[in-house]
């Protein structure tokens, strides 16, 4: 049985006063260690109770709070018919909003849900990178990484032969494809991902229960005892992996051992005032991970 470690963390930053009457949807590392907070007003409604829209009827205000070496700037969208859950920056002066969702309506009409915009709020391009997207990540020399739910696997919203079928999908700057996993051993639904120094990806394929690692045009694949983990941070051989399944938190440390990741301890992390940390929004790159709990912002970075 694993033992129980107790780790105490100090809030990074608190933004309690950007994000007040606003609804975090998503939090991210950026590929120059910058911090990205994606908020909006309102959550446009779902379809039939179930389903996310890709574009709305209704107009819907965002807000992106981009922090980095002690200064803050802000991106405010207060008129936008896409349904944002996802973001990222490419460079200093660009940042990349993804919705979750791209409806295939015909080859001529497919709903482009990359759109990519300056800081000043102009729009600059657009592109799809496919249905049922649950992670993005851009990195230095400007790739993009795209890890899909099942939706995005096997195929919905009008998608016959989905472009995420294989789980993970690898991108260049202007969304053309260069890497569509076809070729690769381990393909499924991509529950977690992590792209890391040395253009490492790390991906985790829950329906398997094992863990990927592309690099340097070759990929490596691990088994692991710990299952349905969402977020983790990678340093060697070893990884801390979160969980959470409705308000239940778990935090573990695992360890490479032979071909496997398995877990050493059960972590607790806990803040300032001794309470557990329960993060409602996590994001993980390379060796860090980011824990979003009320307005803290909190940024492990592994040892």
């Amino acid at each position: 049985m694993p033992i129980n470690q107790i780790i105490h963390l100090t809030p990074f930053a608190n933004i309690q006063e950007d994000i007040e009457d606003l609804i975090p949807l998503s939090i991210a590392i950026g590929p120059s260690q910058d911090l990205l907070i994606l908020l909006t007003e309102q959550r446009p409604p779902l379809i039939e109770g179930r389903f996310h829209p890709t574009y709305t009827e209704e107009h819907y205000s965002y807000k992106v709070l981009h922090l980095k070496d002690g200064r803050k700037k802000i991106l405010n969208l207060p008129d936008e018919q896409w349904n944002y859950h996802l973001v990222q920056s490419f460079d200093d002066d660009h940042v990349m909003l993804v919705c979750a969702r791209s409806m295939y309506h015909d080859a001529e009409h497919i709903d482009k849900n990359a759109r990519i915009y300056d800081w000043e709020g102009r729009f600059i391009r657009s592109f799809c990178l496919g249905d049922g997207i649950d992670h993005v990540y851009t990195t230095e020399d400007h790739h993009i990484w795209t890890g899909y739910f099942d939706e995005g696997v096997y195929g919905n919203y009008g998608w016959k032969n989905p472009i995420g079928r294989s789980g993970l999908v690898g991108w260049d700057y202007d969304g053309r494809i260069i890497d569509n996993g076809s070729d690769r051993q381990l393909i499924g639904e991509c529950l977690a991902l992590n792209t890391a120094a040395n253009d490492q990806v790390w991906y985790f394929v829950g329906e398997r229960a094992q863990i990927g690692l592309l690099h340097n045009e070759t990929e490596s694949v691990f088994s692991t005892d710990a299952f349905g983990f969402q977020t983790f941070a990678v340093k060697n051989d070893k990884m801390m992996v979160h969980r959470q399944y409705f308000d239940n938190h778990q935090f573990f440390e695992l360890a490479r051992e032979g071909s496997g990741f398995n877990i050493i301890h059960e972590i607790d992390f806990r803040k300032p005032d001794g309470s557990s940390l329960r993060p409602h929004l996590t994001s993980n790159r390379a060796d860090k991970m980011l824990l979003l709990d009320g307005g803290e912002l909190y940024l492990y970075e592994m040892n």
